[in-house]
């Protein structure tokens, strides 16, 4: 396991996310990696991404395509029995992510570690501040997934043969992973953190006090907004209703700029 080079496991299926953020990405690692890695990408058209990606066909699997968004549920085709090599260590990771530093101590962890790492169900304002009255049992978030290749293929396998009415009970797959993944844990706290739920103030500090640069590896996007938004210029609303800016984020701006290129789409 130790001579085989680690990779990083994307998606890209459908209109949600163009080239341009799994192209970004794979620049913004090979940027900021300071070992060397694979960035090897599953999708059904793999026309616009950039040289030197990997790609390779989503595994198939039962449920039909029209139900593969409510829950993300093709990235359980990232624990494919021969997908890759058994021993690769791997990062599966979302494509609207900002990495903010070189992410071999993720490789380190998984190394020294084992089993499948997971970031902690990041709570909302309320119950991080009142946990005693609006608390509830945290679960997990799969936007950065370490794991080995090899060791967590029952997952797909139980998916596999599955439609969407038989999974839907544990509503999305980062659920389907916290309860069937073996000797889950979760990343360190402050690693990964949330944009919208860690870095946005609530209205009205939003409106005078700056979204000032993180101290994690990565910064994750989920729901609303996502990094593009808080590239355009100013007076564009982005957020949600409680938490939103209109103006762009300087930081996530000057990684977008930096990574983009005129050909992406």
């Amino acid at each position: 396991m130790a001579d085989m080079i680690p990779v990083f496991l994307c998606f890209k299926w459908g209109k949600g996310y163009p080239c341009r953020y799994t192209n970004i990405l794979f620049r913004a690692l090979c940027d900021q990696m300071q070992t060397p890695f694979r960035l090897v990408c599953l999708t059904d058209d793999p026309e616009g991404l950039a040289e030197g990606i990997e790609t390779m066909p989503l595994p198939a699997f039962a449920m039909d395509r029209k139900d593969w968004q409510n829950g993300m549920w093709p990235k359980l085709s990232a624990f494919a029995p021969g997908l890759l090599a058994p021993g690769t260590p791997v990062i599966m990771m979302d494509v609207d992510v900002v990495v903010l530093r070189d992410l071999t101590p993720l490789f380190d962890q998984l190394r020294a570690k084992g089993g499948l790492h997971i970031i902690r169900e990041i709570p909302d304002t309320l119950p991080r501040w009142f946990p005693s009255v609006f608390g509830k049992p945290l679960l997990s978030n799969s936007s950065v997934v370490g794991f080995i290749a090899g060791t967590q293929d029952h997952l797909f396998e139980m998916f596999r043969d599955k439609s969407f009415a038989q999974v839907q009970h544990f509503h999305n797959d980062q659920d389907f992973i916290h309860h069937h993944a073996h000797d889950r844990q979760h990343w360190p706290i402050g690693w990964m953190i949330s944009f919208k739920k860690d870095c946005v103030f609530h209205f009205p500090v939003n409106l005078v006090r700056p979204i000032r640069r993180p101290n994690a590896f990565v910064v994750i996007f989920h729901g609303t907004p996502n990094p593009e938004d808080m590239v355009q210029g100013p007076f564009k609303r982005w957020g949600s209703p409680e938490k939103f800016g209109y103006f762009p984020v300087r930081w996530i701006k000057d990684y977008w700029t930096r990574y983009s290129r005129p050909t992406d789409h």
